[in-house]
C-alpha cells in the first residue's frame, strides 16, 4: 500500500512538471506573438542616434534591439559572480 502512495506522489510530481513546462511554453508563445503584432504595427522608420553617427531603421527593429539589450543586461546582472 505504501508503494502505491509513493508511486502516486512521484506521478503527481511529474505531472506538475509537465504542466509547468506547457505553461512556460504558452507564455513564451504569447510573448513572441505580442512582439510580432507590435512589429507589424510599427513599420515606420525612426532616426537612431549613436555616439559616432546616426541611422534610420524601422521602429520594430529599435524595439527588438532594446528588448534584447534589456534581457542581456538583466541576465548579466542575475548571473554575475559572487564576491567572497
Amino acid at each position: 500500500m505504501d508503494d502505491l502512495k509513493e508511486v502516486d506522489h512521484h506521478a503527481a510530481a511529474v505531472h506538475r512538471r509537465d504542466i509547468a513546462r506547457v505553461v512556460r511554453l504558452l507564455i513564451i508563445a504569447a510573448i513572441v506573438a505580442a512582439l510580432v503584432v507590435v512589429a507589424m504595427d510599427n513599420r515606420d522608420d525612426v532616426r537612431i542616434g549613436y555616439a559616432a553617427g546616426e541611422t534610420e531603421a524601422p521602429v520594430w527593429i529599435a524595439l527588438v534591439a532594446a528588448t534584447v539589450c534589456g534581457v542581456l543586461i538583466g541576465w548579466l546582472l542575475r548571473h554575475r559572480p559572487r564576491q567572497r
